[in-house]
């Protein structure tokens, strides 16, 4: 993967990215099967094709993490609004 291709794909959102594992593993495995029946020469091409799936999969797996740290810090604003409102209630009483 080239270098503006991987900009790119950091460009996608998690549901594309989903969408370009399945055809990538299924290439994966014909290569694989092409180079046990002596059909490939260049056995380079698997391993390229194999780190390319590495990084997509890294990217759906940062989004992902990112997608659960937002929820958490939304979580906690809200929790930190309450309990600091409710802490000037009692002052007052």
């Amino acid at each position: 993967m080239k270098k503006n291709e991987f900009v790119e794909i950091k460009g996608l959102d998690l549901e594309q990215l989903k969408l370009k594992v399945k055809p990538l593993r299924e290439g994966i495995a014909a290569l694989v099967l092409d180079k046990n029946m002596k059909k490939l020469k260049d056995v380079k091409v698997i391993a390229k094709k194999k780190k390319d799936l590495a990084q997509i999969l890294t990217m759906i797996r940062q989004k992902e993490l990112l997608a659960q740290l937002e929820s958490k810090a939304e979580s906690k604003t809200e929790t930190k609004k309450v309990t600091t409102g409710s802490k000037v209630e009692k002052e007052k009483k």
